[in-house]
């Protein structure tokens, strides 16, 4: 069983890895983000004219994301946008938002994410992501 798990996790970081990234010429401002919470971030990206882009179906949502880290919370307080997580290690997950030029910024977190115990997952990253 932990193989199995192990493998799901690294294929989860491989395809977080190999998404084909781009440099637009032109795209919405992007606010320092780096270490800040999912929470806070996702509020200063939509005040500076990113929206998030919903990547699941709402119709199989939940069985996607329920056993996947921290990715059936985030849907939960309606955070569409996310992409996927991962169950295990740094519980990393991947959400999208898109500007009104069409570029799509890909955000990473890394950590669990339990607002009752004060604990959040932080931005460790982010990068544009091109179709």
């Amino acid at each position: 069983m932990k193989i199995i798990i192990l493998t799901l996790s690294l294929l989860s970081l491989t395809t977080f890895a190999n998404a084909e990234t781009c440099t637009p010429s032109k795209h919405a401002k992007i606010p320092n983000i780096a270490e800040k919470s999912y929470h806070q971030a996702r509020k200063q990206l939509i005040a500076n004219q990113w929206q998030p882009v919903r990547t699941i179906n709402i119709n199989t949502a939940k069985d996607y994301l329920m056993y996947s880290g921290n990715g059936w919370n985030f849907w939960k307080k309606g955070y569409t946008e996310i992409e996927n997580c991962s169950g295990t290690g740094y519980a990393p997950c991947v959400f999208n938002f898109k500007d009104v030029y069409g570029n799509i910024l890909k955000i990473y977190t890394e950590g669990e994410d339990s607002p009752k115990e004060k604990i959040y997952a932080t931005i460790s990253g982010y990068e544009f992501s091109c179709k």
